[in-house]
């Protein structure tokens, strides 16, 4: 899955607009240049927290995104090596 899939799958699932979940991603990857050990699911609030922050948008949101990119990600590496 490409870049603008994910988005599109992401805005689909959690009913944000696409320049939403576009912000929240690319905040995403700044944290992960900046936490390159600390990147994963289990770090789900230091991660929101961090995308809150820097975009503004209700940590709500930021977490609800994010939750669902975590599990996309899971499936499709399930999808990939289980096929």
């Amino acid at each position: 899955m490409n870049n603008t899939q994910t988005i599109k799958t992401l805005a689909g699932q959690t009913n944000e607009s696409i320049q939403t979940v576009e912000s929240i991603l690319q905040s995403y990857e700044n944290y992960c240049n900046k936490n390159i050990t600390r990147y994963s699911k289990k770090h789900l609030a230091a991660i929101t927290d961090f995308i809150a922050n820097e975009t503004r948008l209700p940590e709500e949101t930021c977490t609800k995104v994010m939750t669902q990119f975590f599990g996309l990600v899971k499936s499709e590496i399930k999808g990939k090596f289980f096929n």
